[in-house]
Formats: structure tokens, C-alpha cells, sequence
């Protein structure tokens, strides 16, 4: 649903700015009517990650670093549950922040604040800072009159979510750096020694066997056409950034992603430990069922995930419940839709989902370790291969004339 920047005026002429969510300006107008304000102009709000924005102070590119919000949000909570005004605690803030970009975030928040504004809809002006997650919990906090309570459990989350960051980074690392020192290493060899073994080999005149003839047709290719080697790959690369930004790309990426063996069970745990963690604190916070699903389909990470997640919320808007498209879409565990099952009967939601998470916690850190089990041996294997088809090619034909020789 679109978001719009809006300006209004009250019965008493007074006028007032804000953002709301509405599906064309038609129904912007119809909402504010029903707030008691008359619409006068509205302009789509640009949502998006990645932000370029001008400021009175300088220029600023892309997001916030997360540990900036996590400390704000802490401190803000504790600033409100000690009963400080939320402006003071706004002005307090300004002043202690050092990043000049989150700075001037701040700043025309608290003036947005100050000029009327919520606190929801001033940071809803800035999603390279505050995502719709957190607008819309804190949107909920707000109507039941409890803003610190879910800002401390907002800052808990996003603690939860960096280390969650965190422990993927170093699974994907580890990987990347290794297999590209052997791509390196592998380079090297074929493009600088291997041409001084395949030049003694051919003056040798002796039959070659296969794996020679194969090490000195792809020396000879890396020696001759590395060009089209690298135009090679950065027209793969290319292919695949275009195809993944097409829905269809990206479900068969992450389709593809979840069917690989033991990776794939990794990224699923992920993908479900954020579903159980979104819809908890949204859940949790009192966001509607539908919105939650809506908040979580956007940030759950897996586009196969994230269309159970769509079709499910359109099934509960139907007035199914929603453990039964989960069951259906078989992407789901049966424990995973057992629990929400039980939390839909006990109308205990949020609890349930909670030990989905807490299990998935304890999961994912021993899947880790069995994914960097099974990684090693895999790398060992494949440098062993090359070790092996490099001696074969190599000492074949050195032995062959050796027994011409002694013939």
C-alpha cells in the first residue's frame, strides 16, 4: 500500500502535515475526512532502502548503520519510561548523536514531532532509517499507550536481528574466501606454470595422454583468450543480477537456494526464524494480523517463503486460519504449523511463536557448525582433484619417455 505525504486543514482552518497509507488519494481523502481534516494536496512518499537526500547541514548516501538505531531505540525507551518528554528526549538525543547523517534524521524528526506530528509518521519519512517494521510497531505502541515497552522490545529485536546478520556474513564468508584462493591459486597455475611443463612435454614427442591433452587445451585457452574468460564471466554475473530482479528470477533463486543439500536447510531455518520473530513483536505489539503478514512477506528473506506468506495472508482475509495454508504449502515444518495452530486456538499467538524462535535459535547455530563440517572435506576433495589431475598430466608423459629412453 502506497504512503502519502499529506496536507490538510481541521474544522478550524489550522493546517496540519503527516503521512498515511491508502490504497489511491480518493481513499487518503475519505481517512482524513474521517480524522476531521480536509485533504488539499498529497504526493507519493518514495519508499525504498537506499536513499539520497539533501540536507541543510551536508549530504548523505544510504542507510543508517543499525547499531545507530539500536542505540537510539535503547535510549529513547529509556528516556520515555522515566518519564521525560518525548521532545526533550528528541533534543537530548540530536545532541548525543555523532553520525551526521542519523543527526539530521533525528533533527527533523523531533521538528516533525514538535510541528504535530506522531512519532510514527515522522519516522515513516525516512525508511533509510526506520523500516516499515519498525514504524508500524511503534505505530501500534502508540495507540496502546505504550511507546517504551515496544521500543525496548524493538531494540531487542534488532539486537537479535544484527547477530542473526552477523552469524550468515561469517557462514559466507569463510566459504567465499577459501574457494577463491583456490580459483586464484588454479589461475596462477595454468597461466604461469603450467605453459613451461607443456612446452617440455610437446618437445618430448611421445603420446599424451588425456588428462595432458586436457590441462594443455585449457593452458593454451587461458593463455590465448583470458579475455573471453573474464568477459565470460561478467556476462554470467550480469545475466544473473538482470533475472533476479524479476519476481519469477528471484522465487527460482531462492527455490534453487532451499534445495541445495545442507545449505538449503540453513537458509530455511533463517527464513523461518524471522517469521516466528516478525510475527511475534508485531503480534505482540497489537498490529493487525493482516498488516503483521504483510510487514513479514516483505522481510522474511526468501521469496519462497515470503509467497506462502502472500497467499496465506489472503486466505486469512478470506476467514481461514492461518496454520492452514502453512500446512498446505508443505514449505512449512509440521512443528512449525503445529505451534501457530495451537497458538490461533489459545489465542496466545505471539507466546507460541516465541518458542518457534527460541528453537530456531538454538537450531541454527548447530547447523552452522555442521555446514562448516561438511564445507572442509568438500574443499579438501576438490583440491585434491586438481592436485591429482595435475600429476597425472604432468608425470604421464615423463615416465612414458623415460621408458623410451630405456628401451
Amino acid at each position: 500500500m502506497p504512503q502519502y505525504t499529506y496536507t490538510a486543514i481541521d474544522d478550524d482552518g489550522k493546517p496540519v502535515d503527516g503521512t498515511l497509507k491508502a490504497e489511491n488519494e480518493d481513499e487518503l481523502a475519505t481517512n482524513l475526512s474521517q480524522m476531521g481534516y480536509y485533504l488539499l494536496t498529497a504526493t507519493a512518499a518514495k519508499q525504498g532502502k537506499k536513499a539520497k537526500k539533501w540536507a541543510k547541514r551536508g549530504f548523505y548516501f544510504g542507510n543508517v548503520k543499525q547499531r545507530e538505531i539500536i542505540t537510539f531505540t535503547h535510549h529513547l525507551s529509556t528516556v520515555l519510561s522515566a518519564g521525560i518528554p518525548i521532545l526533550q528526549g528528541l533534543e537530548d538525543l540530536v545532541e548525543q548523536t555523532e553520525d551526521a547523517r542519523f543527526k539530521e534524521i533525528l533533527t527533523e524528526t523531533r521538528d516533525d514531532v514538535q510541528g504535530g506530528s506522531s512519532l510514527s509518521d515522522a519516522m515513516a519519512k525516512h525508511p533509510e532509517a526506520f523500516s516499515d517494521l519498525y514504524v508500524n510497531l511503534l505505530r501500534a505502541g502508540e495507540t496502546s499507550g505504550e511507546v517504551d515497552r515496544v521500543l525496548a522490545e524493538i531494540a531487542r529485536f534488532l539486537e537479535w536481528q544484527e547477530e542473526m546478520t552477523a552469524n550468515v556474513k561469517q557462514i559466507t564468508i569463510y566459504p567465499a574466501v577459501v574457494f577463491g584462493a583456490i580459483v586464484l591459486l588454479v589461475g596462477y597455475l595454468f597461466a604461469f606454470v603450467f605453459p613451461t611443463f607443456t612446452k617440455i612435454l610437446t618437445q618430448l614427442n611421445v603420446p599424451l595422454p588425456l588428462p595432458t591433452l586436457i590441462v594443455i587445451a585449457i593452458t593454451n585457452f587461458m593463455k590465448n583468450y583470458w579475455w573471453l574468460l573474464l568477459i565470460g564471466i561478467a556476462g554470467v554475473i550480469t545475466t544473473i543480477k538482470v533475472i533476479l530482479r524479476f519476481p519469477w528470477g528471484k522465487y527460482a533463486f531462492d527455490r534453487f537456494k532451499l534445495g541445495i543439500p545442507i545449505f538449503g536447510t540453513l537458509i530455511r531455518k533463517i527464513a523461518l526464524s524471522r517469521f516466528a520473530h516478525f510475527m511475534a513483536l508485531l503480534y505482540s505489539a497489537g498490529v493487525d494480523i493482516l498488516e503483521s503478514l504483510a510487514v513479514v512477506e516483505k522481510v522474511v528473506g526468501n521469496e519462497v517463503i515470503a509467497r506462502v506468506i502472500r497467499d496465506a495472508r489472503e486466505q486469512v482475509k478470506a476467514g481461514h486460519r492461518l496454520s492452514e495454508p502453512l500446512r498446505a504449502s508443505k514449505q512449512f515444518p509440521p512443528m512449525v504449523v503445529r505451534m501457530v495452530e495451537i497458538g490461533e486456538i489459545s489465542g496466545q499467538l505471539d507466546k507460541t511463536l516465541l518458542k518457534v524462535s527460541d528453537f530456531y535459535d538454538r537450531e541454527i547455530p548447530q547447523t552452522v557448525k555442521k555446514v562448516f563440517a561438511a564445507f572442509e572435506p568438500i574443499m579438501i576433495v576438490f583440491l585434491a582433484g586438481i592436485v591429482l589431475l595435475v600429476a597425472v598430466s604432468m608425470y604421464l608423459p615423463l615416465y612414458s619417455s623415460l621408458g623410451q629412453l630405456g628401451k
